[in-house]
């Protein structure tokens, strides 16, 4: 189906989401390559599962001062032309009937875009854009802050978007380490709750123990999790730093109440360390000539297919496989 950018459809794949008890996949991105490998793993593993209209969130960051994935799009151009570049992508690949990737529904997301530093962008993308995470937990801001300037970005774009905000800002390995505003998980319950109702976003980012960028495994907080979505009455928990949580408590992410799972380190490294592996293979190849000419082909093509192998183990840790049906 086209690329998903309607708010209304985006909150019915969302419940569908919900009803199935699986996680909307929020994969990274910083190139076409990547990209692709997103959508190939995706509908890969639906084949083989037999899930119809499987469901993908590619995401790219923008002015994030931890990870600006648009940047690195294109080596001599500006992080809008990366964006463009990637957002047209997806139409050619996903937005027209017969395009490779047609049946796999993708929901494009702009992660971490600071509400005063980037309002100029989802102005001007907004009907490009499926979610958009309205982070107004940047610039050490405090929570009275960050509700009211929360607050005004969804009244000014929830007609058009799907509104995930943060309670707190998420830790970030090397840069930022959080502290949940209580240890208590009933009044932090309670504080979310007061987030959502205050500034009327529709997901929210909340601390769970996991830490973006991260290279050990995380003490993700099920019970957090939990008490969270008893107060909100259903699933509206997006988990960042996925790379971070241990893949075998991946499955029970749905039932504790997270709706979306962002996740990029793991799988960025994983296809740097085969691609640099096969760089240094055929180096003797490379000094000699290349006799099929697949100077950068190959290295490519080692790269994408390590992401795809990583992606998919992602998608089964999840348990994505029970959407089939749904």
């Amino acid at each position: 189906m086209p690329v998903v950018t309607d708010r209304n459809q985006t909150l019915e794949i969302i419940q569908r989401l919900r009803e199935a008890h699986v996680v909307m996949p929020v994969l990274g991105y910083d190139s076409v390559m990547n990209l692709e490998a997103v959508l190939f793993a995706v509908k890969e593993f639906a084949d083989e599962y037999g899930i119809k209209q499987p469901v993908v969130a590619p995401t790219i960051t923008f002015g994030y001062e931890e990870m600006q994935q648009a940047k690195r799009v294109l080596k001599h151009g500006t992080k809008e032309e990366g964006l463009r570049l990637c957002l047209s992508a997806m139409d050619i690949l996903c937005g027209t009937k017969g395009a490779t990737y047609y049946d796999v529904v993708v929901l494009p997301h702009h992660d971490h875009g600071d509400p005063i530093k980037e309002e100029w962008l989802w102005d001007k993308y907004k009907d490009k854009f499926s979610t958009v995470m309205v982070d107004g937990s940047l610039d050490n801001r405090t929570l009275e802050e960050n509700i009211e300037i929360t607050r005004k970005m969804v009244e000014k774009y929830s007609k058009h978007l799907v509104i995930e905000a943060a309670l707190q800002r998420p830790a970030v390995e090397g840069h930022h380490e959080a502290t949940a505003l209580t240890s208590d998980n009933k009044a932090y319950a309670e504080s979310a709750k007061s987030f959502i109702e205050k500034t009327g976003a529709d997901l929210i980012v909340v601390e769970l123990g996991s830490k973006q960028q991260a290279l050990g495994w995380a003490d993700y907080d099920r019970n957090r999790a939990k008490a969270v979505t008893d107060l909100l009455g259903e699933a509206k928990i997006v988990l960042h730093g996925g790379s971070s949580i241990p893949p075998a408590q991946l499955a029970t992410l749905a039932y504790d109440g997270v709706i979306r799972f962002n996740i990029w380190t793991r799988v960025g490294r994983e296809g740097a360390i085969v691609a640099a592996e096969a760089i240094l293979r055929d180096i003797d190849i490379i000094r000699k000539g290349d006799p099929e000419q697949k100077y950068s082909t190959r290295y490519r093509d080692a790269h994408f297919d390590a992401q795809v192998k990583a992606w998919k183990e992602v998608l089964k840790n999840l348990g994505y496989e029970r959407l089939a049906g749904h």
